[in-house]
């Protein structure tokens, strides 16, 4: 069963810019790591200076090792320093008989 991340950055104000572009550099080698089968960036339409990801991946463990991959190469720190607060992860698990 594949599981879905939604992750809420909270940005600081005038950083959304530079947090978008961190994404836009990150997001396609995500897309190429094993166990990922999506991910979608959003800003909030009421909120600027919020970002959003929606991520599939295959597993919740899949999910730790791109975690783990971005604190080894600093994105997670370059992220971290765009925001007002911590990011916030929700897991959910997907259900393909329906």
């Amino acid at each position: 069963m594949s599981i879905t991340c939604v992750s809420e950055f909270p940005c600081a104000p005038g950083k959304i810019d530079e947090l978008i572009k961190i994404f836009h550099e990150s997001l396609p080698l995500a897309r190429g790591i094993s166990g990922c089968e999506k991910i979608y960036f959003s800003i909030s339409e009421t909120d600027p200076n919020v970002a959003v990801t929606f991520e599939i991946w295959n597993s919740k463990i899949d999910h730790e090792k791109y975690l783990s991959q971005l604190t080894a190469n600093g994105t997670l720190s370059d992220i971290q320093f765009c925001l007002s607060g911590f990011p916030k992860f929700n897991f959910f698990n997907n259900f393909n008989n329906f």
